[in-house]
């Protein structure tokens, strides 16, 4: 997944009028014998394998202080999940067009379904999403502080038996963000200015297509989008067949996985899905 992400990246992004410059920073917490050395991206982090969020949430948090610290006179940092592949690079040129031309500093879209819209009580989607890197400098969104959330109110989770989630957590650190850098004459409108500051990706919804994350033994999420060009499937199957009709541009792994009649090579033939 992340190698024929890279090679998308590399072969359609970086030969597209309108991207002066591409940097790939990959995040990578799997096990070091399954990428040993670096493919084609610019940087690699190395991190700790934690559990789902917190694993997340390192990720990102090491990514952006990587970023800030080595690419700080960049525009924008694009957030793909490893399997999350955007073969479109004329619609995030559209997204950034948009966010430089009205001030906005984040583009996602709502984590949910169709009645549980409200982004920020059901979590922001975390496979895609753009920042303004200019913006971040000021705000001082990142770290994400997830883990000392989760710790600070673990009774109460337990008490009421919920789960706390990434996506929640991420979209109330962008309304802190907002309220630190730009004054708001009260807290009761500060969703209404953090919205005047974000790129909603309606496009994208709904995520999930049930009341609901999860039915039983089966996960009723919506994982591609051909017509934007963003391909999240957790299988190669689906991908394949897209990527045969998108017709994008590939690397060596793309094409042996759009060539190959048998995939089972697809993750060392590995049926668990491994995620970086």
């Amino acid at each position: 997944d992340a190698k024929i992400n890279q090679e998308i990246i590399r072969e359609n992004w970086t030969r597209e009028r309108g991207f002066d410059e591409v940097k790939i920073i990959h995040t990578f917490n799997g096990k070091k014998s399954w990428w040993k050395n670096k493919y084609i991206e610019d940087d690699i982090l190395y991190l700790r394998n934690l559990d789902h969020f917190k694993g997340a949430e390192l990720m990102m948090n090491e990514g952006v202080k990587h970023i800030l610290k080595n690419y700080s006179d960049y525009d924008y940092i694009i957030t793909l999940a490893s399997d999350t592949w955007l073969v479109k690079p004329e619609y995030v040129l559209n997204l950034l067009k948009n966010m430089k031309e009205n001030k906005k500093y984040l583009a996602t879209c709502a984590w949910g379904t169709k009645k549980k819209n409200n982004i920020w009580n059901i979590g922001m989607g975390l496979d895609f999403f753009i920042m303004d890197i200019k913006w971040l400098k000021k705000s001082k969104m990142f770290p994400l502080r997830f883990v000392d959330f989760c710790n600070k109110y673990e009774e109460i989770f337990f008490y009421k038996d919920e789960l706390p989630y990434l996506e929640r957590v991420f979209a109330a650190r962008f309304k802190q963000a907002i309220l630190k850098v730009q004054k708001v004459q009260s807290t009761n409108i500060l969703k209404k200015v953090a919205e005047k500051h974000l790129v909603r990706l309606n496009e994208r919804e709904p995520i999930h297509l049930f009341e609901g994350f999860f039915k039983w033994k089966k996960q009723y999420r919506k994982m591609n989008w051909p017509e934007l060009g963003l391909l999240g499937d957790h299988y190669p199957e689906p991908k394949k067949k897209l990527l045969k009709k998108l017709k994008p541009k590939l690397g060596k792994h793309g094409k042996r996985l759009i060539e190959s009649k048998d995939i089972s090579y697809w993750n060392n033939g590995k049926k668990e899905l491994y995620r970086a």
